[in-house]
């Protein structure tokens, strides 16, 4: 079974290694003003930030939708993002400490690299940023323009979702004392150019994939263990990298170079973070255009290719790729469509073999920035070496498409457009910097050439001081023999602007807003164990204790001890300072032998019948195994030591038969006690359920009856969404429910509960009667508030 725990996690921000994926986004680049004021802000928005399972979850329920639809984009799915990244500066400046990592840096680190950000004159000279890139053309990230301090990822699924988000962050920034330094939008190209760059190629195809997040195919991969490298089951040929490359701290490959990525220099609070790099990169549409064309010229005046080549075919080998994404290698005469639009399955060697660079030139983007197994200095170079090297990015366009058929000057040659670049990486140094430096930009990439291979044309082209812009053209002459034609790229992207940040894990950004990432070690680890904004699988009361409550998160069992002033504050949300306290830390889900083999709880239904009975409670228990839900029966004691036992194996959830209907129940979320139907008039119990679909959360309602041992179930109304519930506004998916002690009038008042969905939580009341008039009673909170340290 493959591990796929870090789709649960919570510490890694989400864009990482979920990502976004959103259509529209805008990078608020910010400075600030007042460091209490802005520690205070970070310490309001610190909630907000999206973690790694709430992105994942979010995408495999749009995936799902999309593949139930036939392809369309649901409408019923939408979410907001945000993800927060600080430069160096920012860091000083939340700190107060101006040294801040300078003694743990060493030469040619990435800890260095961070420090002196991409416009120290340098690393911007090597990087290419020379000449019209040069830092003093940038409009962020340079000298004379204003420090930023912090990057504010704001990502949605619509315009108008962007725009509101937007709206408020830009207010709570200013109550803050923070400005606004640039604002940089990005969003998906429109209409047929939906998912491609300005230039027309689709974009965002060669992604690697991280182990444990990404399911491996169990029959592919390389090497040994305990450094095998599996390949990916969704995109085939897709290697899948250990976490450590992208986020610092994690399992790096055993090529990766452990002193440029400060291994054993790093700071504690840098981990399960990421080296985050911006760049905006100008596009010349039209100029790069005109040279595809003067160079195919150039070409067929030498007679180095037929005179009917068209400019596709020449373009597509700049590139690496058709404009549909198809691979040249695997398709050289013409595109392979769509469905070879994600093609990753080839490596130059054996499909077919082209050390040579005769079909994808050894200067093509796709060659210069992954050259896979195809890469030959001497003899192949094995892909661990490229492991090594890799990049997450996250980019998007900006600007409106080139048309100069348009009367839009925004689609004219002189409007801004061009790509917002954004890549996560654990090493500044040997990756983001390796692939721009090394093999970009460097035309002796691949090495050991009789004509020097050039720099990357599409990106790079000529730059002063680093290369001269011309490639080798390998082809064949006329009669059939090898023949070498030089050809000459001017630059026709431009960088604009660039930052290194830092994007720091969710409880170091709890950390910054105190002020403090150093000499609190112990508290910090307690905090990463107790008092985070971690979601709650289930709550389960003790048996006959009021005020204590088992906590399940995450494969862990805590028991929190309420009181009146608690119990009160967790439902009115006066203050935060006597809430839930943790009373005890009982241990993984499988120190329960009850649990045994359960990783993942989903919810906990009890037995309703079956409460007390010889001194022991019976509960459901609902938890997924491979992606597939299963439910258990089990018996926990009602004395302490409260011992839980196994009594009924797991069995599959479609044997509930009121998990029928329009929509199958297959992943059940959470269960809520219809409340004047405890009983009903026939003796049976109902319940609303809600689950999981393709199109998101659902909810049904179910009657389970008694019938000697038998727990008879029927399906009392099919789904609805959730937007019927006027309590749930804003919430795509509920965890878990909570009765709120003292608040559930059996006599027909109203019954008060506790919605925990993701990191947050609030309280909600149900009434009495037909059509069971529901209200939100408090807002949002954050679920560390169930978790204090006493």
């Amino acid at each position: 079974m493959a591990d796929l725990s870090l789709r649960q996690d919570t510490e890694i921000q989400g864009d990482i290694i979920a990502g976004f994926k959103k259509d529209h986004m805008t990078l608020l680049l910010l400075q600030f003003s007042d460091a209490p004021a802005a520690r205070n802000w970070l310490e309001k928005i610190t909630p907000e930030i999206a973690t790694t399972k709430a992105v994942a979850q979010f995408n495999e329920d749009y995936s799902q939708a999309r593949q139930a639809s036939g392809g369309d984009d649901p409408t019923a799915l939408r979410a907001t993002w945000l993800g927060l990244s600080f430069t160096y500066q920012g860091l000083q400046f939340l700190t107060g400490q101006p040294d801040l990592l300078k003694d743990r840096a060493g030469t040619g680190d990435t800890l260095q690299a961070f420090i002196q950000g991409p416009a120290d004159p340098g690393r911007s000279m090597v990087l290419g940023d020379t000449d019209d890139n040069d830092p003093k053309h940038w409009v962020f990230g340079c000298a004379d323009k204003p420090t930023v301090h912090a990057v504010l990822t704001v990502a949605s699924d619509t315009a108008n979702g962007l725009a509101g988000a937007l709206e408020e962050q830009k207010a709570a920034a200013s109550q803050a004392g923070a400005v606004v330094v640039y604002e940089q939008k990005g969003a998906a190209l429109p209409g047929e150019k939906k998912g491609k760059e300005h230039f027309g190629f689709k974009d965002g195809v060669s992604e690697p994939e991280v182990e444990g997040f990404d399911e491996p195919d169990p029959t592919r991969f390389t090497g040994e263990e305990p450094d095998r490298v599996f390949y990916s089951k969704k995109h085939p040929g897709t290697r899948i990298l250990p976490a450590g490359e992208f986020v610092i701290g994690r399992k790096l490959t055993p090529a990766h170079n452990r002193g440029t990525a400060a291994v054993d220099t790093i700071p504690d609070w840098m981990r399960d973070g990421s080296f985050q790099v911006v760049r905006r990169l100008e596009q010349d549409v039209a100029g790069w255009w005109a040279q595809v064309d003067a160079q195919l010229r150039r070409l067929k005046d030498l007679k180095a290719v037929p005179q009917d080549t068209g400019r596709d075919w020449f373009a597509a080998r700049l590139v690496g790729r058709w404009r549909d994404g198809s691979p040249v290698c695997k398709h050289p005469d013409r595109p392979g469509g769509a469905a070879a639009g994600s093609d990753n399955d080839f490596k130059y060697l054996g499909d077919p073999e082209d050390p040579d660079g005769l079909i994808t030139p050894l200067f093509s983007h796709l060659r210069k920035t992954n050259p896979r197994a195809g890469l030959v200095a001497g003899t192949p170079v094995d892909e661990s070496f490229i492991d090594a090297r890799r990049i997450i990015r996250r980019g998007a366009p900006y600007g409106q498409p080139f048309d100069p058929t348009s009367g839009d000057e925004l689609n004219g040659p002189d409007a801004e457009r061009g790509l917002l670049f954004v890549c996560y990486q654990s090493d500044l140094v040997a990756q983001f910097e390796f692939i721009q430096v090394n093999w970009i930009n460097d035309p002796d990439f691949p090495p050991g050439r009789k004509a020097e291979p050039g720099p990357d044309p599409l990106v790079s082209g000529q730059l002063a001081t680093v290369n001269d812009g011309r490639v080798s053209w390998e082809g064949e002459s006329p009669a059939g023999e090898r023949q070498t034609t030089a050809l000459d790229f001017r630059p026709f992207v431009h960088t604009r602007g660039a930052l290194y940040c830092f994007t720091p894990s969710i409880s170091t950004l709890r950390r910054l807003a105190r002020g403090r990432l150093t000499g609190e070690l112990e508290e910090e680890t307690w905090h990463q164990v107790v008092a985070q904004d971690r979601p709650v699988d289930c709550v389960l009361p003790l048996p006959g204790t009021e005020g204590r409550y088992w906590t399940f998160q995450q494969g862990t069992i805590r028991l929190i001890g309420t009181g009146a002033t608690e119990i009160r504050r967790l439902t009115t949300g006066t203050v935060d300072d006597s809430t839930g306290v943790v009373v005890k830390e009982v241990g993984p889900y499988s120190s329960w032998p009850a649990l045994k083999g359960v990783t993942q709880i989903d919810t906990v239904l009890p037995v309703f019948d079956e409460q007390g009975t010889n001194g022991k409670n019976a509960y459901w228990v609902f938890h997924t195994v491979d992606g597939q839900q299963f439910y258990r029966y089990v018996t926990i004691g009602v004395a302490e030591p409260h011992p839980s036992q196994l009594v009924a194996d797991d069995q599959p959830v479609s044997r509930w038969r009121s998990f029928a209907g329009s929509t199958p129940v297959t992943h059940v979320d959470a269960f809520l006690p219809v409340p004047d139907q405890q009983p009903a008039g026939d003796g049976s119990f109902w319940y609303w359920v809600f689950h999981h679909t393709p199109v998101g959360q659902r909810y049904r309602l179910i009657s389970i009856g008694r019938s000697g041992n038998a727990h008879p179930d029927r399906l009392q109304r099919d789904d609805r969404q959730l937007s019927q519930w006027r309590s749930l506004e804003n919430v795509t998916r509920v965890d878990a429910f909570l009765s709120v002690p003292g608040k559930g009038d059996p006599t027909g008042g109203p019954h008060w509960y506790w919605v925990f969905h993701q990191d947050k939580y609030r309280v909600i009341m149900v009434n009495h009667g037909g059509n069971h008039q529901d209200d939100l009673l408090a807002e949002d909170r954050p679920t560390a508030v169930w978790s204090r340290r006493p």
